[in-house]
């Protein structure tokens, strides 16, 4: 059994191009995959986000409203998963649709058109996105990314339970091919041979390491 875990922010470009991924190579796949999208955010990952959008990092009005605009779109998330995994994930991919690819804000209005097309309960919907238990809830995937030594988005961890006793954590984590071959048993022997802190894998500039 393969279990991958990819730690995202749900209205990010480089997460979404990483969910295609994953999901382009499941349906590739013979063998049997399980697999969760988890929000993740922190400190760091606002950084990160500033830095890419060439904000300056002492903003601290721009900082705290992208923050709060993460931690919402991740409660909204969680408030679909809430309504089943299928569901819940098509309602990522159709708010990353909306909000990456056809560029528009991410607010309420945006939020509940793409709840309604997800086909998602909206009043049960509405309710459990500001509600204490999806902050709960979201604690606990914040819980897990720690366990996991997860710092960034996206980061995939993975587990093959069939080859090794260990997990696989990598960052930036956008190239196919590399998550393929560590998905197919390509860099095992390296992964064994090593269980460095750091493995370069065929120049794709990805860390990867043993959890």
């Amino acid at each position: 059994m393969l279990e991958i875990y990819l730690f995202i922010n749900p209205i990010g470009s480089k997460c979404y191009r990483s969910e295609q991924n994953i999901i382009k190579l499941v349906d590739q796949l013979s063998t049997d995959v399980k697999f969760r999208f988890i929000p993740f955010l922190n400190l760091n990952t606002v950084t990160t986000i500033m830095s890419e959008r060439h904000l300056p990092l002492n903003d601290l009005h721009t900082r705290n409203r992208i923050f709060k605009l993460v931690y919402q779109s991740a409660l909204d998330y969680k408030a679909a998963l809430f309504q089943g995994s299928r569901r819940g994930r098509n309602y990522l991919l159709n708010l990353q649709q909306s909000v990456i690819v056809c560029g528009e804000e991410y607010c309420d209005q945006v939020v509940a058109e793409v709840a309604k097309k997800s086909g998602l309960d909206l009043e049960m919907f509405n309710h459990d996105r500001t509600s204490k238990f999806m902050v709960e809830s979201f604690k606990r995937d914040q819980q897990m990314a720690a366990e996991m030594k997860v710092e960034t988005h996206p980061t995939a961890v993975l587990y093959d339970w069939d080859q090794f006793d260990f997990g696989i954590s990598f960052t930036d984590c956008q190239s196919f091919e590399l998550l393929k071959d560590l998905c197919t048993g390509k860099l095992n022997a390296e992964l064994l041979s090593t269980k460095s802190a750091k493995l370069d894998a065929k120049g794709h500039h990805s860390s990867i390491h043993i959890l």
